[in-house]
């Protein structure tokens, strides 16, 4: 018997699961072999690319958190502040200074701190050119500011072969970090962002005056786009050094894109400086429109090239558009009457006088769920007298009056709606036309409100309040005077709430709150506007508060007479302008209030506020609103650190300086 030895053929079976995946496995192992090698390749070739990505993404994002922790951390500082000045309102002081002890109170300890440390940081200021100037804490903000995103794009930037500063490191990493800034450069320059309700820091009250004395977020909005700027050609400077081959090359729209958000950023940086704005709002802002609509819209094209628009292009969209729903809701809301045709828009119409050859008074009335604070601030657009394209041109403008509602004259009851009065500086630019406009026809004009802005202080917890006003800056400072009588009824009512039994709030020596209004200006005319919205709310004066006014003219009177009689037509042979009877006599009996006084000439702002200083014995807060001259005589009133005498008894100091000026 014979063995067959040829091979039989075999048939052919169905693959089993086990079959299946013993080729996945191993053309899995085949695949991730060749990418292997590929990656290996790739390191032998660059060997820092790894590290370079990782930091790419990783530093935009520490610098981020960085800057959103000193943001939380003045939020936090900002309402413990507000939480431990509303707990201390109701407390009552000595009468007389007889508390202050020859040795330091340790308990006085934290508030002497305190105190120092603000006169170090908001009195004592760096000049920048004949017309700017910038306080310690707004030149630490702007360097830290620097620092951290200079110090992000250019740290670790030494390559693995030891060249120093290398740019595939430095490139990249410069255009994601500027990119990332975008959200809060945007949110900085909006009128209503998250970040002033939180840090309680305001928007800068007037665009076309740059010069505030605190920290202002106009300011850092436009320390934002240059430090951006500068961090852009950083990024575009490092690709050319590397090379702009392949899919990088400058005939990809991308990249041109790129070039297009870089060369319009420097444009704008150049002609929105501070002489370009106080010259020409309507230019700046035509200028700043445009502008910032190409910037945008190139760097959303550009980062699409690499798929990274959610770092600045699509936060930054949102923000402004945000910002913009909620002008527009402002809008509609206060200026119903306008867009309803079942109402009466005359209604809203403002009434604008012309008080001199430098001064306006607009009035209007505004539905009751127009609330504001004293001190805030609200743009006017005036259709009527803006040019073309800019009709609903708009300009921030104080409130001059308390939000109360107003008083029908006839019936002496109270009406739905608020009265609104602004005092306009007459200037250059919208407001000389606004001026125009009223010479040519005096009487009553469409406006449109929007608002309110601006972050004033809130005058709680002080024993003593300090106002000084120059000019139209009484525009600020009048609120915040008329409003305290209301506050003091509130401090009694809280003592006798919850103060001993039978307490009344005469028993603690003093009274609860002093206040003093120093006013400087060089119109005698400027009692007489203030006259009818002051009275009301001072003739009435609780016996909480005491109160002393002190007005200064420094421009002599030729004629001194007096008001009551006098008519238009004699004083504008005088050369005196505005000024109605009844303005007249309330100017009159403005000045036979018990509190109230005037002078000639100016005032010695140093001598009052040490004069205060040593008769309060609580908690002091000043506030100012006047020229440069008049908020730096104040700041080197109370710019030396105190101490020594803050911690034997002496009261600390906080001050308010709010930005002056108009367009």
């Amino acid at each position: 018997m014979y063995l067959d030895t040829r091979t039989r053929r075999e048939e052919p079976k169905d693959p089993t699961l086990w079959d299946i995946l013993d080729m996945a496995n191993f053309f899995t192992s085949s695949i991730d072999a060749d990418r292997a090698k590929i990656i290996a390749a790739a390191a032998a070739v660059d060997p820092d690319k790894a590290i370079r990505v990782a930091r790419f993404f990783s530093y935009p994002k520490q610098a981020m958190y960085l800057i959103a922790s000193f943001i939380a951390l003045v939020s936090i500082c900002h309402h413990i502040s507000l939480v431990y000045r509303y707990a201390r309102r109701a407390r009552s002081y000595p009468a007389t200074t007889s508390h202050r002890a020859a040795a330091p109170r340790m308990h006085r300890l934290p508030t002497a701190l305190a105190d120092s440390a603000k006169a170090l940081a908001f009195r004592w200021t760096v000049p920048l050119g004949p017309s700017f100037q910038l306080n310690i804490v707004e030149v630490f903000v702007t360097a830290a500011y620097i620092a951290v995103l200079f110090t992000w794009t250019l740290i670790n930037t030494t390559s693995t072969t030891g060249v120093i500063i290398e740019p595939h490191y430095y490139a990249n990493r410069a255009g994601t970090i500027a990119a990332s800034q975008l959200p809060i450069m945007t949110a900085l320059g909006m009128r209503n962002n998250l970040i002033s309700w939180l840090t309680g820091i305001s928007f800068d009250k007037n665009p076309a005056d740059p010069q505030a004395y605190s920290m202002k977020l106009n300011y850092l909005h436009r320390t934002s786009a240059r430090v951006i700027c500068v961090l852009v050609w950083l990024h575009g400077g490092g690709r050319l050094a590397v090379g702009l081959v392949d899919d990088e090359a400058v005939v990809n729209r991308w990249v041109q894109c790129g070039f297009l958000a870089a060369s319009t950023l420097t444009l704008m940086c150049i002609f929105t400086v501070q002489p370009v704005r106080k010259r020409s709002y309507e230019f700046f802002l035509l200028i700043h429109f445009i502008f910032a609509f190409i910037f945008i819209m190139s760097v959303y094209f550009h980062l699409t090239g690499r798929s990274l628009t959610y770092y600045g292009a699509w936060p930054s969209m949102i923000i402004w558009g945000i910002d913009r729903f909620i002008r527009l809701v402002q809008l509609v809301l206060y200026n119903y009457g306008y867009f309803s045709p079942a109402s009466s828009p005359e209604e809203l119409d403002a009434s604008v006088e012309l008080l001199s050859p430098h001064f306006l008074r607009v009035t209007m009335y505004r539905p009751k769920y127009f609330y504001w604070r004293p001190g805030q601030s609200a743009f006017l657009a005036f259709p009527t007298v803006s040019k073309f394209p800019f009709k609903f041109e708009s300009h921030p403008f104080t409130i001059a009056t308390i939000a109360e509602e107003a008083v029908d004259p006839e019936s002496g009851s109270e009406t739905k709606k608020r009265k609104l009065v602004f005092f306009v500086r007459v200037r250059n630019g919208f407001t000389k036309r606004l001026k125009e406009t009223v010479e040519e026809k005096e009487g009553r004009m469409k406006v449109f409100v929007n608002g309110p802005y601006s972050t004033p202080p809130i005058l709680v917890g002080y024993q003593s309040v300090i106002l000084v006003a120059g000019g139209s800056g009484v525009a600020f400072t009048l609120p915040l005077l008329m409003d305290l009588p209301g506050e003091a009824n509130i401090l009694a009512k809280i003592l006798l709430s919850f103060g001993p039994s039978g307490t009344q709030a005469s028993s603690h020596g003093s009274c609860l709150m002093n206040t003093k209004l120093v006013n400087n200006n060089d119109d005698i005319d400027h009692i007489k506007w203030i006259g009818d919205i002051a009275l009301p709310a001072l003739e009435n004066v609780p016996e909480s508060i005491s109160v002393q006014m002190k007005f200064f003219v420094t421009t002599a009177l030729e004629n001194p007479q007096t008001w009551e009689g006098e008519s238009n037509e004699s004083m504008k042979e005088k050369g005196q302008w505005a000024s109605s009877g009844t303005s007249s006599q309330t100017g009159a009996r403005l000045l036979e209030l018990p509190f109230a006084s005037m002078e000639h000439g100016r005032p010695d702002v140093t001598k009052l506020i040490q004069e205060e200083v040593r008769r309060v014995t609580g908690p002091l807060s000043i506030n100012v609103c006047g020229t440069d001259r008049l908020a730096n005589s104040v700041r080197e009133a109370i710019r030396a650190p105190r101490f020594g005498d803050v911690v034997r008894g002496e009261p600390s100091i906080d001050l308010h300086v709010e930005a002056f000026g108009g367009s």
